[in-house]
């Protein structure tokens, strides 16, 4: 994946399916025993900002009191502003 790291190219894949992930499993992708979940919070956020403007987004989703993300494509682009 083009501009991606290999630990967001990684993340990706595993959202591609559009299908919810725990935060557990996306955790994993990080591949580094050091690692926190912060760290992972970190790896989102900046995947956001690289996703938003090809009109997608990674959502949260509460589903029985756990968190879990998605990506979606988004129905129109983000504002420019």
């Amino acid at each position: 994946m083009e501009g991606f790291t290999p630990t967001e190219a990684r993340i990706l894949k595993v959202l591609a399916d559009g299908q919810r992930h725990s935060k557990d499993e996306l955790f994993k992708c990080l591949e580094d025993d050091l690692s926190s979940m912060n760290a992972l919070e970190v790896r989102i956020c900046h995947l956001r900002k690289k996703i938003n403007p090809k009109a997608e987004e990674i959502i949260v989703e509460w589903w029985q009191r756990k968190r879990f993300y998605r990506q979606v494509r988004l129905l129109y682009p983000p504002e420019r502003g």
